[in-house]
């Protein structure tokens, strides 16, 4: 099927969806569904394959892609995703950013998001970061997160990741739980002094703060003593 069109139509979307069947891999659908814990069906591409399509699409006239909402398969939701990380135009990755919150429903959704301009454009990030905390969908909330993960290695954002963190007191959603404890345990690994005074200081979510602690204690970037002396700061 040529994916590189200049104009993407109703008919298209049919056609596109049955190019996609071509790729499944009947032997992959329930492995992937349970490692996704996605509520769409799933073709078991492989993950080469549902980039190379993206990529291709990205040669045409992929706003009208956009345009279409095929949403059908999760990996038609990724591919939706991945175009949109690709989106340079500040008023164009907001449009789309948008409508693709509705359609993520899963942590691969999330993850595989990228953000261009990310520096220069910043502003823009940070404040959909703060919009999307409050969220009521898990996915938007654990997406909050993964967009300060972005700025974790500048000191200068850490007041900024410490006042999200502080926001979910009260979170329980295990995938936000996950996200927000990677986000926490880059912070020690990275900017130990400043993040133990914080975990010393506040009061956290509890899951959190164990987490984080999990994650640098399985991190290889970390001396054993270092671990050992994290064990203090969990919570019970």
């Amino acid at each position: 099927m040529e994916l590189n069109k200049s104009q993407w139509v109703i008919q298209d979307k049919f056609d596109f969806l049955e190019y996609l069947n071509g790729f499944k891999r009947s032997d992959k659908v329930k492995w992937s569904k349970n490692i996704l814990k996605t509520d769409s069906d799933v073709l078991g591409m492989r993950t080469n394959d549902v980039r190379n399509i993206a990529e291709e699409i990205m040669k045409g006239n992929f706003y009208s892609f956009l345009d279409l909402d095929i949403v059908d398969y999760y990996e038609t939701i990724a591919i939706y995703g991945m175009i949109i990380s690709r989106l340079s135009d500040k008023k164009q990755y907001l449009k789309y950013i948008d409508k693709y919150l509705a359609y993520m429903n899963c942590w691969a959704h999330c993850d595989l998001l990228q953000f261009p301009l990310l520096y220069e454009e910043d502003n823009i990030y940070l404040e959909l970061s703060k919009q999307y905390l409050n969220d009521p969908r898990t996915m938007v909330r654990r997406l909050s997160l993964f967009i300060l993960f972005q700025y974790v290695k500048n000191k200068k954002y850490l007041e900024r990741i410490f006042s999200a963190i502080l926001e979910l007191k009260n979170e329980d959603e295990y995938y936000v739980i996950m996200m927000a404890g990677w986000l926490l345990s880059e912070c020690i690994i990275l900017h130990e002094n400043e993040t133990i005074h914080f975990i010393s200081s506040s009061s956290l979510n509890k899951k959190i703060v164990n987490k984080s602690i999990q994650k640098c204690r399985e991190s290889n970037r970390l001396e054993k003593e270092k671990k050992d002396y994290l064990l203090q700061f969990k919570v019970k």
